[in-house]
């Protein structure tokens, strides 16, 4: 057996090895990484009530939102990166790594700066609906959240090189460790505290920082030393190259934030922030279907851009047809998942969370086609043809909201109509993503589908 893998892993092309390699080790990491990650949650909700989970959920999904202020400089580094390294342009790609380093820093200490300031105005006890944590303490949980995300987003720069560097194994890695870090944190919370939120969310918060810090130690110190960032090479002439595709992602970045984020915020409105982690624990169920297969795909992107920049489009159309094979697989997977699934949550949560059936089937609908559309949606990453993906997105931001509530509140489909809405801007997506492909990949592509 061991002779058939190493002979699998070891035939075909340079990319197809690098991605099988990336996908043993990545499901290694990943497998124990979802198990602790459920153990997580009946821990966590011992420690915190419902509703204190659910405000948990809430204010760190907050931060999504800002993730757009890199202006999608992280997005345009992944795709120069593998493009000046399958051009060999090494010198391009200090540039790159340098420029993108000090223009993050800045945007990284100003808005922590500015949030500094403002968070003393703000009225989070309004802003999450909840009264079972004072205004103090939510506005102290909320400076350690934000502080830890402006560092997360000068440090995350790792993150992007590795997954251009077509390694997100170690991205893989460093989720597992991660997430065994937060069972040890919330065993020792309750083995010597009492349900504190603030504690629990400032522990949580610092966690993913030292783990970032280490990986770029690490592999500055060693792989990627003869790109480490000085300051000899910023050189922010080079962010016309890094923000031509940059610009695009950062549209593209803001419309899924405002997809995804916003039903937290539309399900703690309608209905309070309790009926959040019901929403959310159906989700990281379903989502584990997900979750697995991104990790086959997650090589895709900047293969892509490697193979396209080597006018090798007949790996391409090999490789897609695999992806949509295997997707086959996993939309069976996330069937049977449903079938079990409330067994499952009878098993895990007890009688802490109730989850509806209703809830889990539309979940399970949203997982296969999400799991589909992001197939294509890696492709077009790839290549950086994204204009037909700014309208897509710019369509779901105007749809999904007006959709959510009606669907909830006018349907009364409670908070399945929630993730109907975002079901349904995902299908529309992957149908015009699959146009795009074939018209691209048969050299069929004009106008607007070839920019």
């Amino acid at each position: 057996m061991f002779n058939k893998l190493k002979k699998y892993l070891f035939k075909g092309h340079q990319r197809d090895k690098q991605i099988k390699k990336n996908i043993l080790f990545s499901y290694g990491f990943k497998g124990v990484e979802i198990a602790l990650g459920f153990l997580l949650v009946p821990l966590v909700l011992s420690y915190l009530n419902e509703e204190q989970y659910g405000v948990w959920l809430l204010l760190f999904s907050l931060t999504a939102y800002f993730s757009f202020m890199d202006v999608g400089l992280s997005h345009g580094l992944r795709n120069k990166f593998a493009e000046a390294k399958a051009k060999n342009e090494i010198e391009k790609l200090r540039y790159y790594v340098s420029t993108t380093y000090a223009l993050l820093i800045m945007v990284g200490v100003g808005f922590f700066l500015i949030f500094l300031i403002l968070n003393s105005f703000l009225n989070w006890e309004r802003i999450l609906n909840t009264t079972v944590i004072q205004n103090e303490d939510l506005s102290i949980l909320a400076l350690f959240v934000f502080g830890a995300f402006s560092l997360q987003f000068i440090f995350k720069i790792i993150i992007t090189i590795l997954t251009a560097d077509q390694r997100p194994s170690i991205i893989n890695l460093q989720a597992f460790l991660i997430k065994c870090l937060q069972v040890v944190a919330i065993l020792l919370l309750l083995q010597f505290t009492e349900g504190s939120l603030l504690l629990l969310g400032a522990t949580f918060s610092m966690i993913p920082i030292v783990s970032l810090v280490g990986l770029t130690v690490y592999y500055f110190s060693k792989d990627y030393r003869y790109i480490i960032p000085k300051r000899s090479y910023v050189d922010f002439s080079y962010l016309k190259d890094l923000m031509n595709v940059g610009i695009k992602f950062f549209i593209i970045t803001i419309a899924a934030i405002i997809l995804f984020s916003t039903d937290n915020l539309i399900i703690t409105q309608l209905y309070g922030p309790e009926q959040v982690t019901p929403y959310q624990l159906a989700h990281k169920y379903f989502g584990m279907s997900l979750m697995l297969f991104t990790i086959i795909v997650q090589p895709l992107w900047s293969a892509v851009t490697d193979a396209y920049h080597k006018d090798d489009l007949s790996w391409i159309k090999k490789t897609m047809k695999k992806m949509t094979k295997i997707w086959m697989l996993f939309a069976l997977g996330s069937l049977l998942m449903l079938a079990i699934s409330p067994y499952f949550f009878k098993l895990w949560l007890g009688d802490k969370v109730v989850i509806p059936f209703m809830l889990s089937i539309f979940w399970c609908l949203f997982i296969v086609i999400q799991s589909y559309n992001l197939i294509y949606t890696y492709f077009i990453n790839g290549v950086g043809k994204l204009k037909v993906q700014l309208y897509i997105t710019g369509f779901s931001i105007i749809f999904n909201i007006p959709a959510s509530i009606f669907l909830a509140k006018t349907l009364n489909m409670g908070v399945s109509g929630v993730i109907t809405a975002t079901t349904i801007s995902m299908l529309i997506s992957a149908v015009v993503k699959t146009i795009q492909y074939k018209k691209i990949i048969n050299l069929r592509a004009t106008g607007v589908w070839n920019k």
